[in-house]
C-alpha cells in the first residue's frame, strides 16, 4: 500500500471462499496503528463482527487481532501493572503510548471494561485497579500487597475469573465489616493548642456497652490511648470518595498491636474523623481475629 497500490483484495476477518485471504480488518487496524489511516470505519467493530459471525455461521475467535472479546483482556499480574500505569500517565488527545494495547479500545468502539480481569494469574496492580475504578478506592501500595493474598485464594479456590464485585465484597469483609470485638458508636471531641485533643468515645465490646476517654496529639492518637492497648501506628493514607454533599471519606491505617505482625484497617465515614477511628478498629479487629485463629489452631 505505501508503495503505490491503489487496492488490496481481502475478506473480513479472512473468511472467503478459500484459505489464504488476508484478514482486511487486520490489515486496515495496522495500518491504522502505524498512523496511515485505512479509509474504513471500525468505530464499532463488534456490530460488524456479529453481523459476518450471523452470515457466515462461523465464529471469530476470542483472541483476533482487534475484534476478539479477548483481545484487549490482561490476565497477567505484570502486563495489568504496565497497563495501569501506562492509564494513569496516558494524556488526552495525546498519542495513544499504553503498553501491550496497540490501539485505543475506544477507537473500535470498545469500552475499558474488560480490559483488566483477575484470575488465579493476577496479581496486585489488576485487583487495585478494578477497585479503584469501580468503587473509587485507592489503596496503598503495601495493603495492595496485602490484600491480593486474599483475592489470589478466592481465585485459586474457585479456579475461575473474579469479577470485580467478588473482590469489593471480599474487601468489605476483610476490612470494612470487621466489628468484633470492638464496635465504635460515637465520639465527642475537643481541641487546644494547650492540653491538644481530649476524646470521650461511645463504644460497645462484644456488643457491651462502654464509655472510655483519651487525649493525644492528635484524633488518632486520642483514640488509641483511650482504647488503652499496645498499638503503634505505622502508616495513614485517606483520600475522598466522590465529591460534592454525597462525597465520603476513606481511610486507611497500617498499624501493629503489641509484638503482632503490622496490619492495615480501612473505615469509610462521611466524616473524616470517624473514618479514621473505623480503621484503627478495622485493623485492631482483624488483629484480634488472626490472633484467636492461631490460638485455635495450637489448640486443635
Amino acid at each position: 500500500v505505501l508503495a503505490g497500490a491503489d487496492r488490496v483484495e481481502g475478506c473480513l476477518f479472512g473468511n472467503g471462499e478459500r484459505t489464504g485471504n488476508v484478514d482486511l480488518v487486520t490489515l486496515a487496524l495496522n495500518l491504522y496503528t502505524q498512523g496511515v489511516h485505512p479509509g474504513l470505519d471500525f468505530s464499532d467493530i463488534d456490530s460488524v463482527r456479529q453481523l459476518v459471525e450471523e452470515c457466515n455461521a462461523l465464529p471469530v475467535h476470542p483472541r483476533h487481532p482487534y475484534a476478539g472479546d479477548l483481545v484487549f483482556t490482561a490476565f497477567s499480574g505484570s502486563h495489568q501493572d504496565a497497563i495501569k500505569k501506562g492509564f494513569a500517565r496516558q494524556q488526552k488527545d495525546a498519542l495513544w503510548e499504553v503498553p501491550y494495547l496497540p490501539i485505543d479500545p475506544a477507537d473500535l468502539g470498545r469500552s475499558y471494561d474488560a480490559v483488566i480481569r483477575v484470575n488465579s494469574q493476577s496479581g496486585k496492580g489488576g485487583m487495585a485497579y478494578l477497585l479503584q475504578q469501580e468503587y473509587g478506592l485507592e489503596l496503598p501500595r503495601r495493603l495492595q500487597i496485602e490484600f491480593s493474598r486474599a483475592v489470589q485464594r478466592m481465585a485459586d479456590q474457585t479456579g475461575r475469573e473474579v469479577a470485580a464485585s467478588d473482590i469489593h465484597a471480599l474487601f468489605s469483609r476483610e476490612y470494612l465489616e470487621q466489628d468484633t470485638p470492638w464496635q465504635y458508636v460515637a465520639h465527642r471531641m475537643q481541641e487546644d493548642s494547650a492540653h491538644g485533643v481530649q476524646i470521650e468515645l461511645d463504644m460497645a465490646r462484644h456488643h457491651a456497652p462502654q464509655t472510655m476517654q483519651g487525649k493525644g496529639n492528635g484524633p488518632i492518637d486520642a483514640f488509641v490511648n483511650a482504647l488503652g492497648l499496645d498499638i503503634r501506628v505505622m502508616d495513614y493514607h485517606e483520600h475522598a470518595i466522590g465529591r460534592g454533599a454525597d462525597a465520603r471519606a476513606a481511610c486507611y491505617v497500617e498499624l501493629r498491636v503489641g509484638s503482632g505482625q503490622t496490619l492495615f484497617g480501612v473505615g469509610i465515614d462521611s466524616n473524616i474523623v470517624t473514618a479514621s477511628f473505623r480503621a484503627v478498629l478495622s485493623a485492631v479487629n482483624r488483629h484480634m481475629a488472626s490472633e484467636a485463629a492461631g490460638e485455635a489452631a495450637l489448640a486443635a
